[in-house]
């Protein structure tokens, strides 16, 4: 009797123990210019896989946290964001070689937005310069240098900036704390963001969206005659125009 509610005891210690195992997770999809593969993040690591299905392999690892792949426009370059320094930093992966570049030097936290369409831009999200400790948007160019400002209001949090097509402009996503808690599941008050149009050289402004919901992660069309936007304006998140 004791020996069965030892092998009863055993087998529940061991069912919990597997229903409580975690699973890999996958975030930040990326697909290449040509539509054959997506690299994403698992792991701390960036892997690439078959768009069409297939085996996933290791493009980047190493004890640091990597996320945030985006290729080039032009497929030979993909960008990525990592701790491998202290604080999050963007690199560029070259490759056909192998050949790794450090792009920016912070101390402060940096998010990785977007490329822009000619591949001379990599635009990211910083705390580094704000006053109150929120978020700018910076470009820096793809070879290295100095980050140059493009939307530094004080008191404001910027954040997942999208360059337009004809590289003039960029649509940004001020207010709100989303960009930090995007896992967030109903509506949340703290959560609501407004998004905004900017001439990268200009100070003006224009309103597109109110903070009348949580809109996130901007897209342009490649016309730039469109956006595309997460939202829960309408209850679920969803993807809107």
């Amino acid at each position: 009797m004791r020996l069965f509610a030892a092998l009863l005891l055993s087998v529940s210690v061991c069912a919990c123990a597997q229903s409580t195992t975690s699973k890999p997770s996958f975030a930040t999809p990326a697909l290449s210019p040509d539509g054959k593969e997506i690299a994403f993040a698992s792991g701390g690591d960036i892997w690439v896989a078959p768009a069409g299905g297939g085996e996933a392999h290791i493009l980047v690892s190493g004890p640091s946290e990597e996320s945030r792949p985006l290729y080039s426009p032009d497929g030979t370059r993909l960008a990525f964001q990592s701790t491998r320094t202290g604080a999050n930093d963007i690199y560029i992966l070259t490759l056909n070689s192998g050949a790794l570049q450090r792009i920016t030097y912070s101390d402060a936290g940096i998010t990785l937005d977007a490329w822009s369409h000619d591949g001379q831009w990599l635009y990211f999200s910083s705390s580094a310069n704000d006053v109150a400790g929120e978020n700018d948007i910076f470009r820096v160019h793809s070879t290295g240098g100095t980050p140059l400002e493009v939307s530094a209001e004080r008191y404001m949090n910027e954040f997942e900036s999208t360059p337009l097509p004809d590289g003039k402009s960029i649509v940004l996503v001020a207010k709100g704390i989303s960009n930090s808690q995007w896992w967030r599941k109903g509506h949340a008050h703290i959560d609501e963001t407004e998004l905004w149009l900017k001439p990268i050289d200009s100070a003006s402004y224009k309103l597109l969206v109110p903070a009348d919901a949580k809109h996130a992660w901007p897209m342009a069309s490649p016309d730039g005659k469109s956006l595309y936007v997460m939202s829960d304006k309408s209850g679920a998140r969803t993807l809107r125009k």
